[in-house]
């Protein structure tokens, strides 16, 4: 029983980290700046300018994440960041903390970037937090097959040979007098797709077709107003 408790605790622990990341994850984020819109900033593998890119990060990258080591090289302070699950070193003169809406409003003009093609409207923009290497929740069924991943900022839909996915834009979770997660409630949308994804703990313990075991969270999920049942776990991806 103690065995099976503590399963639980780390499920629930999990899901607390998936559906509401902002109470942990609660450090400063930084954007870049001081680079021309049509040029890019590299990510090197070590401090100095000899040292391999790990990837090239666009002028207006943001969410970036200080690792917490700072190194100076020629008189040049290099720091050690995290930008989209790729991990390096940035010259400190090319980040600044990322600007709360406000700021931006009062922020002056910077000059006028080349002309691209069309972006896509802002309900299509999926500020994604997918990657490898981190704990989601999955949740699905094997007949009729469908699934739903859930990260951060985004639920991945596949049902049949059609995926789709689309930003969280709706969170809500009801726990017990022990703040333990009894219901969580997300909602996705854009303009092709809405996703309504309703999670239970379930006492008698959800059977997952597609793991072939009980698991401790049965899910209804609504898509463009079809309903779909089946089971969730945590389950980390690499």
């Amino acid at each position: 029983m103690h065995r099976v408790n503590s399963l639980i605790t780390k499920s629930f622990a999990a899901i607390l980290m998936i559906v509401f990341p902002v109470v942990i994850y609660a450090q400063p984020l930084f954007q870049i700046t001081k680079v021309k819109s049509w040029d890019t900033l590299n990510l090197r593998s070590s401090p100095g300018v000899k040292s391999s890119v790990v990837v090239k990060i666009p002028a207006n990258g943001h969410s970036i994440s200080l690792v917490g080591n700072q190194v100076t090289v020629d008189k040049t302070v290099w720091v050690e960041i995290n930008w989209q699950g790729k991990r390096g070193w940035v010259s400190q003169y090319f980040i600044q903390p990322m600007l709360l809406k406000s700021q931006r409003a009062s922020a002056p003009e910077q000059e006028p970037k080349q002309q691209s093609a069309p972006k896509k409207p802002v309900s299509m923009v999926v500020d994604k937090g997918v990657g490898r290497n981190q704990w989601i929740l999955r949740c699905g069924n094997k007949s009729p097959f469908w699934r739903v991943d859930v990260y951060p900022k985004a639920l991945k839909l596949f049902t049949g040979r059609y995926k789709s996915l689309v930003p969280i834009n709706y969170k809500k979770q009801d726990k017990n007098k022990w703040n333990v997660a009894k219901k969580t409630h997300l909602k996705g949308a854009t303009s092709k797709d809405r996703i309504d994804l309703t999670i239970r703990y379930s006492y008698a313990r959800c059977y997952d077709t597609v793991a072939k075991k009980k698991v401790p969270y049965a899910a209804v999920v609504k898509h463009n107003g079809s309903e779909m049942k089946g089971c969730c776990m945590a389950m980390k991806i690499n």
